[in-house]
């Protein structure tokens, strides 16, 4: 047998960097195959923030046991799921299935007559671009008709939350060792702000999707509507997803106040802006005072652009996806690598 094959010493820069584009091309490839799996275990991961989070709160009311805080922040977590699954399904179901099934053909109306102009043909094609691509009617019915998927994905966003939960040391681990040496303490450090900044992120998401949905549900009381409750009830969850969300969620509304009357349709349209107004002057500023501060315009074209890439899915995790990369990019790249002094979250805020 011959010698082994060695490279030239002037040859191992150029072989090193062969090397790491090789993998980032592969890796950027597993993802792109692998995308609905791994927005499942970043949704695994903002359940186990959830978790936590609820555990912290029994921790301060007084239970010293943190097994025992966890399991009770669990059940918490799980039983406000299941009352806004109650809600949806048997208080609401009808209400809620008769707008789901009347929804398509709204937004495909809605579509037909915006499409008239060069400016409403160009909302309408945005729009399809934040559903990957297809007509928003037909994805939302898919949706629709995919229930028993969407539930199956819970079930495992679920189980994965709870494995994270239970012991989140071992991955966090994992993913600093994947670092060089000397800067295993900035990744420790970035790992450790995305958490907090996850964990006001989810707080003042809940808090801003129960004062909204009894605001849009009172305004559409007061404008005489039909079924306000479960638009109330729609209206607060679409909050989760910023400004895509409650621009849908307003759409069975506006269908429905068309059916009873142009004095209903008007009453309701001035709800809604006057709902708008309250939340931009009131709610807005005090919920998210302490949140991480990203430019609005940034975080409405992230939900486009990740819902042109990976679909509905995409959409519903844009935000919390928008708040990680926002931090990391934050504290990797402009503080250690820029030496940019930039102001971060708070030391003491989400403990």
């Amino acid at each position: 047998m011959g010698p082994p094959l060695k490279p030239r010493p002037e040859d191992i820069p150029y072989l090193r960097r062969l090397g790491w584009t090789v993998a980032i091309a592969a890796a950027l490839l597993v993802a792109w195959r692998a995308a609905d799996l791994l927005l499942l275990a970043f949704g695994s991961v903002i359940g186990a923030v959830l978790f936590r989070s609820a555990a912290r709160l029994f921790a301060k009311a007084g239970v010293t046991s943190p097994k025992a805080a966890l399991v009770l922040g669990v059940l918490v977590s799980l039983g406000l799921f299941g009352v806004v699954g109650w809600l949806l399904v048997v208080q609401f179901g009808n209400d809620v299935a008769a707008m789901i099934d009347n929804l398509p053909s709204i937004i495909a109306s809605i579509e037909e007559t915006m499409s008239v102009t060069p400016v409403g043909e160009a909302i309408v094609r945005a729009a399809e671009a934040a559903v990957a691509g297809s007509a928003i009617a037909d994805r939302l019915g898919s949706l629709a008709a995919g229930a028993g998927e969407v539930l199956l994905n819970f079930l495992i966003v679920v189980v994965g939350a709870l494995f994270l939960a239970a012991n989140p040391r071992p991955y966090i681990r994992a993913a600093v060792l994947l670092t060089p040496p000397d800067g295993r303490p900035v990744v420790e450090r970035t790992i450790d702000r995305m958490g907090r900044a996850l964990r006001l992120w989810l707080k003042s998401k809940l808090i801003s999707m129960t004062v909204m949905a009894i605001l849009i549900g009172g305004a559409l009381w007061l404008a005489g509507l039909e079924n306000w409750a479960a638009l109330g009830l729609l209206g607060g969850l679409s909050e989760f997803i910023p400004y895509v969300g409650p621009a849908v969620a307003m759409l069975p509304a506006i269908g429905l106040a068309t059916a009873q009357g142009s004095d209903v349709l008007a009453y309701t349209l001035v709800a809604y802006v006057a709902v708008r107004v309250i939340e931009a002057w009131l709610v807005t500023p005090v919920v998210n005072r302490r949140v991480v501060d990203i430019p609005p315009a940034l975080t409405l074209f992230t939900i486009l652009g990740v819902g042109a890439v990976f679909g509905l899915y995409g959409v519903f995790f844009a935000g919390a996806l928008l708040v990680v990369a926002f931090v990391g990019v934050r504290e990797i790249y402009l503080r250690e690598t820029l030496g940019e002094d930039i102001d971060g979250i708070p030391d003491g805020a989400g403990r």
